[in-house]
């Protein structure tokens, strides 16, 4: 027997406040689906993890999509996201590409090209650039700024960890993975988010994900999470050439990569015919600022100082818009 299509879709957004400014409500106003399909629900705190899980559990729809309030949508990501997600019972979720919109001003272009790039950030660059074909995917092609999952599935893996803040979607990922479901990555469902306006911001974007990381090896182990220590095994190498430095045979390492760092950037700067040559210092910094969020996620848990985060209670719901 056939399983009814999910139709319904409850779109989950948090923010820090009443008053944060939402532009992806009026993307969702211009939406092509069902009007009627679509619940909107705004969850308004300070630790999102938190505020996406008390949504998820008062949503009516049977898929959830998750946006960031910055979001801008293709009209029709809806009707693609529900037409792969409704294939195959055992598919869990649908992700997509978040895209760096052609009004960003150059620096923020090269924060986006740094994140799409192959030698900078591996297999996450599907992430943020079109990739391939449509797959089955795990949590290094997904994020959580544009992804719809099962509802169902969704309450029954436990929802998000809401001890982690970033990277509770790739823990969640991973645990619905285990129980037999899978993701798809398609990069036909794009939505465009700003790049960060300046270095600071966007290393301290990686910083934050470093720290994420850190905490989610300490759910998920040190072996399964191992190649993302690359950046951090690199910075302690970099500082011990300070004490080490003292034949050129040390120095091959970062010789190496520096190399494919300009070679990647002359291949970039070609392909979009643009001048691209300060990329090797943008994937230093966010690599470096990566691995500085890990060593201080080690320090936090030598201290045992623990991460503040806003109590359940103090988080709010505001509905925008009911199913019907």
């Amino acid at each position: 027997m056939t399983p009814p299509l999910l139709k319904t879709i409850s779109v989950i957004i948090p923010t820090e406040s009443v008053c944060a400014s939402a532009p992806v409500l009026d993307c969702l106003k211009e939406i092509d689906y069902p009007q009627e399909n679509i619940e909107i629900i705004i969850s308004i705190g300070n630790w999102p993890s938190t505020q996406r899980n008390q949504a998820a559990r008062l949503a009516k729809g049977e898929i959830l999509y998750f946006f960031n309030r910055d979001t801008q949508l293709q009209p029709d990501v809806f009707k693609k996201m529900a037409l792969i997600i409704n294939r195959d019972t055992r598919i869990a979720g649908v992700g997509g590409v978040d895209i760096t919109p052609p009004g960003n001003n150059y620096m923020q272009h090269l924060f986006g090209y740094a994140m799409s790039s192959f030698f900078a950030h591996w297999k996450m660059r599907a992430r943020y650039v079109q990739v391939g074909r449509e797959k089955v995917a795990c949590e290094n092609e997904l994020l959580l700024s544009n992804m719809a999952i099962k509802k169902k599935v969704f309450l029954e893996a436990g929802a998000f960890n809401e001890g982690l803040y970033p990277n509770e979607e790739n823990e969640l990922i991973n645990r619905i993975s285990k129980r037999g479901y899978k993701f798809i990555y398609s990069p036909d469902i794009k939505i465009y988010r700003d790049r960060r306006k300046n270095l600071f911001r966007f290393m301290r974007q990686f910083y934050s994900y470093g720290g994420g990381r850190l905490n989610q090896m300490k759910i998920e182990g040190v072996l399964k999470n191992i190649k993302f220590l690359m950046p951090l095994s690199f910075f302690v190498y970099c500082l011990s050439l300070f004490l080490l430095g003292n034949s050129w045979v040390f120095f091959i390492p970062l010789i190496v990569y520096i190399s494919l760092a300009v070679i990647d950037s002359l291949y970039l700067s070609v392909k979009h015919r643009k001048n691209l040559l300060i990329l090797p210092v943008i994937y230093l910094a966010m690599h470096f600022s990566y691995a500085f969020g890990m060593l201080s996620g080690i320090c936090r848990n030598i201290t045992r100082q623990k991460t503040k985060r806003v109590l359940p209670e103090d988080n709010k719901i505001l509905y925008i818009k009911e199913l019907g």
